[in-house]
C-alpha cells in the first residue's frame, strides 16, 4: 500500500455509510414491507451505497418512497465480504511479520 493513500479513508467512510443506512432501518424495526419507513440518503456516499445495497437486494422498496431491509441478504452480504477480507488480511499479516523478521537479520 503506498502512504498517504485515501484507500482506506474511502473504505472507512463506505462501510460508516452502510452502518449509517442499515441502522436506520434497525431503530425503525423496518425489516419487513409491512414495517417500510422512508429514506432520504444525506450524503452523496450514502446515496451511492443505498443504490448499491438495493441492487444487491439487502434493501428493499415496499413503494410510496419507503423501504425495508432484507436482514437475510443483509448477513449474506456481510458474510460474503468477510470471506473475501479475511484471507486478504491474513496474506498481510504473513507479509508484515516476514518484512519485519527479514529486517531484524539486517542489522
Amino acid at each position: 500500500m503506498i502512504m498517504g493513500s485515501p484507500a482506506p479513508a474511502i473504505a472507512a467512510m463506505v462501510m460508516r455509510a452502510r452502518r449509517k443506512i442499515a441502522g436506520h432501518f434497525f431503530v425503525h424495526h423496518a425489516t419487513s414491507a409491512e414495517a417500510a419507513v422512508a429514506f432520504v440518503p444525506q450524503r452523496p456516499i450514502m446515496r451511492r451505497q443505498f443504490e448499491r445495497m438495493q441492487a444487491r437486494g439487502i434493501v428493499r422498496d415496499s413503494g410510496n418512497g419507503k423501504y425495508w431491509l432484507d436482514t437475510a441478504a443483509y448477513q449474506a452480504d456481510i458474510d460474503r465480504r468477510r470471506r473475501i477480507l479475511v484471507p486478504v488480511v491474513i496474506v498481510l499479516v504473513v507479509a508484515a511479520a516476514v518484512a519485519i523478521m527479514l529486517a531484524g537479520y539486517r542489522g
